[in-house]
C-alpha cells in the first residue's frame, strides 16, 4: 500500500478468480457433456430393447390373428351344422367334432412390457428426448388396455357356448386327455344327449354370438398390430407422420 501497488494486487486477484471460475465452468461443461453422452447411450439401449419387445409382440399378433381367423371359420361351420341338423342323417359325431374345434381355449395376447416396466420403475422415461417416441409408447400401451377389456367378453362367449353344449352333447364320447383319439370308434358310437331341435338351434345361436365376439376381438388385434408396426417405425426413426397427425 505504501508503494501504491494495491490496484495491481486487486487486478491480479480478480484475474485469478476469473481463471478459477472459467476452470469450474469448463469442468462443469465437460461433466455435463459426459453425463449427456452417458444418458444418450442409456436411452439408445432402452430404445433398442423397446424395439425388440415390440417385434416380439408383432410376431405374437400375427400368430394369434391367424388362430382367431381359423376359430371364426370353425364357429361358422359348427353353427351351420347346428341349424341344419337332422337326426335321421346320423351326423351326431360330426356335430360333436366341430363343437370340440369351437371350444379351443381363446388365444389372448399380452404385451411384452419388460423394458417398459424398467423405464417406469427407474424413471427412465425422462431419458427419452423425442416426445413423438413417448407419445407412440403411450398410445401403444393404451391399445393393449382395449384388448384386455375385450378379452372379458371373449371369455364370456366361450362359457356360454360350453354351457349350451352340456345340454346337447354326451361328453363321455369326447377324446380323453393323454389318450390317442380313436376316430373310427368315435364316429360309430358318439350320439347326442338330446336331439331337441330347439336346444341345437340355441347352440348354433351361441356359436354365432361367440363368432361375433371373436370377430370384434380380431378387429382389436388388427388395430393393436398396426399400432405395433407404427411404434417400431417411430422408435427406428422410419416414419412419424401418422402419429403427428
Amino acid at each position: 500500500m505504501e508503494k501504491n501497488k494495491t490496484g495491481k494486487y486487486f487486478k491480479y486477484a480478480i484475474g485469478e478468480i476469473i481463471l478459477v471460475v472459467i476452470g469450474i465452468l469448463i469442468a462443469l461443461s465437460i461433466n455435463n457433456w459426459s453425463q449427456k453422452k452417458s444418458e444418450r447411450k442409456i436411452e439408445q439401449n432402452y430404445l433398442f430393447s423397446l424395439i425388440e419387445d415390440a417385434k416380439t409382440d408383432l410376431s405374437n399378433f400375427k400368430n394369434i390373428i391367424s388362430i382367431n381367423e381359423q376359430r371364426i371359420a370353425n364357429l361358422d361351420s359348427f353353427a351351420f351344422r347346428c341349424y341344419n341338423y337332422n337326426v335321421k342323417e346320423e351326423k351326431d359325431a360330426e356335430l360333436m367334432l366341430w363343437y370340440m374345434y369351437s371350444l379351443a381355449h381363446p388365444d389372448f395376447i399380452t404385451q411384452t412390457d419388460r423394458t417398459l416396466s424398467q423405464l417406469k420403475n427407474s424413471g427412465g422415461m425422462r431419458l427419452i428426448e423425442d416426445k413423438t417416441k413417448i407419445d407412440a409408447i403411450i398410445k401403444y400401451e393404451e391399445s393393449f388396455e382395449k384388448l384386455y377389456n375385450q378379452q372379458i367378453w371373449y371369455e364370456g362367449g366361450l362359457k356360454d357356448l360350453l354351457n349350451a353344449g352340456v345340454l346337447v352333447f354326451n361328453l363321455k364320447y369326447l377324446p380323453k386327455p393323454n389318450k390317442k383319439f380313436d376316430q373310427e370308434t368315435f364316429f360309430k358310437t358318439a350320439r347326442l344327449l338330446d336331439t331337441d331341435k330347439r336346444l341345437i338351434t340355441e347352440l348354433g345361436n351361441r356359436a354365432i354370438n361367440y363368432n361375433l365376439l371373436t370377430a370384434s376381438y380380431l378387429s382389436f388385434l388388427e388395430e393393436g398390430k398396426q399400432e405395433c408396426i407404427k411404434l417400431i417405425d417411430v422408435l427406428e426413426n422410419k416414419d412419424t407422420t401418422d402419429l403427428k397427425e
